[in-house]
C-alpha cells in the first residue's frame, strides 16, 4: 500500500497537482485562484528566485490556504550540480557533425573556437565519454582528456550559446549536493518548507547526506533523472519519502524512446515499494502561451494517471507562462475525467 504522506483524496480527486510558483503566479490574486483551481503542492524552484521572494510566496500561499481551508504544502526544489557553457567570444558556435570541438574547463581558450565549461563541481571526464548539449540535439564523444581541456569529436551539430545546459549521461557526478544548495536547504527549512525535492540523486547515499542534515524537519523528494538513478532505484526508494520521475533531464540523458517504458516501471516500482510518485516536466507546456492543451498533452496527464501517479507537475506552464489558473484547472478536469473512468473501466457514458 502507498506511504499517504501527500495526504488523504481531494473530494473525489486522488491525484494531486503541483504547480511550480514563479513570476505569472506570485501575486495573491493568483495563487488563491490557483488553490481554488485545485493546486496541492506549490513548488519552489531554488534554480530562479530569492530566499526573499520564496519568504512571502510562503506567507502568501500559507494564508490563503489557512482561508479557504484547503491544504496546500510547500516543496523546495533544490537545484543540484549545473555544468554550463561559460561566456563565449561570439554570439553562438555553429557546431557540425565531425568537428572537434575543444572544451576547456576553468583553463584559458587557446582559440577563439574553444568552449568555456563552467561547473560548481569537479568533473572526471573520460575518453569514450559522451556529452550533450543543447537538450541533446548536439552529441559529443569525448576523444582526449589533458588537464582542463576535453577534446571531443561532433556526432551531431547545432548552435551553442553562452550559459546552456550539459548533461554527462556517462560520466558519475561526484556529489549532488552543492555549497548553494546547503545554504537554500538550511534557508527552507527556517521557512519551513514541507518536502525538499533533491536533484541528480544518483545513489542512496546522495539522500542519506540530505536525511542527516533535514532530520525530521521536512520529507524527501528524489528525483530520478539520471540513468545512474534508474540502476539505483530500489536503494534510492528505501531511502527516500517520494520519488519524483523528472522528464527534462532524464529525457535527455536516457534514449528518448526509452522514457515512456521508465516513467511506467518506475511508477509501478514505487506503487509496490509503498512510495509516492510524481511525474514532471512538459506536461501541459503548449498551455504556456495557449488556453488550450494539445491532444498529446491531454493523453500525457491521463495516461499518468492510469500509470498510478501520486501527483503531476507543472512547472513552466504556472512559474511563466501566461495562463497559470487556466492549466491548473485544465490539469484538474482531466484528471477528475480519467479518474471516473479509471473507476468504471467502461466509455459508455461518453458515446
Amino acid at each position: 500500500m502507498i506511504k499517504n504522506i501527500f495526504g488523504p483524496k481531494v473530494r473525489d480527486r486522488r491525484t494531486k497537482i503541483v504547480c511550480t510558483i514563479g513570476p505569472s503566479s506570485s501575486s495573491e490574486k493568483i495563487i488563491k485562484r490557483m488553490i481554488e483551481e485545485g493546486m496541492n503542492f506549490a513548488r519552489f524552484n531554488f534554480s530562479h528566485g530569492s530566499i526573499e521572494e520564496f519568504t512571502n510566496w510562503t506567507k502568501i500561499i500559507r494564508s490563503q490556504s489557512k482561508k479557504l481551508k484547503k491544504k496546500v504544502e510547500i516543496i523546495q526544489d533544490l537545484q543540484g550540480p549545473r555544468i554550463r557553457v561559460g561566456k563565449l567570444k561570439s554570439e553562438g558556435r555553429h557546431i557540425f557533425p565531425g568537428d572537434k570541438v575543444v572544451l576547456v574547463c576553468d583553463g584559458e581558450l587557446k582559440t577563439h573556437k574553444d568552449i568555456p565549461i563552467k561547473s560548481d563541481i569537479e568533473i572526471n571526464f573520460k575518453k569514450g565519454g559522451m556529452i550533450l548539449m543543447d537538450k541533446g540535439l548536439i552529441e559529443l564523444e569525448i576523444k582526449k582528456v589533458e588537464g582542463p581541456y576535453v577534446t571531443c569529436k561532433a556526432l551531431t551539430g547545432g548552435m551553442v550559446f553562452s550559459g546552456k545546459g550539459l548533461n554527462l549521461p556517462s560520466i558519475d557526478i561526484p556529489v549532488s549536493i552543492t555549497s548553494k544548495d546547503i545554504k537554500d536547504l538550511e534557508a527552507g527549512l527556517e521557512m519551513g518548507v514541507d518536502y525538499v525535492a533533491l536533484s541528480f540523486v544518483e545513489k542512496k547515499e546522495d539522500v542519506l547526506f540530505i536525511r542527516e542534515k533535514i532530520g525530521d524537519k521536512a520529507k524527501i523528494i528524489s528525483k530520478i533523472e539520471r540513468p545512474q538513478a534508474i540502476h539505483n532505484y530500489g536503494d534510492i526508494m528505501d531511502v527516500s519519502d517520494a520519488v519524483m520521475i523528472a522528464r527534462g533531464d532524464l529525457g535527455i540523458e536516457v534514449p528518448f524512446w526509452k522514457l515512456p517504458a521508465i516513467q511506467k516501471r518506475a511508477i509501478r516500482r514505487a506503487k509496490n515499494h509503498g512510495l509516492p510518485t510524481i511525474v514532471a516536466t512538459d506536461m501541459m507546456a503548449s498551455m504556456i502561451n495557449s488556453q488550450r492543451p494539445t491532444r498529446a498533452e491531454i493523453m500525457d496527464v491521463a495516461n499518468a494517471v492510469l500509470d498510478g501517479a501520486s501527483a503531476t507537475m507543472l512547472s513552466d506552464e504556472t512559474a511563466v507562462g501566461k495562463y497559470p489558473v487556466e492549466t491548473v484547472t485544465a490539469m484538474r478536469k482531466i484528471i477528475e475525467e480519467i479518474e471516473d473512468f479509471k473507476k468504471t473501466h467502461e466509455l459508455n457514458t461518453i458515446l
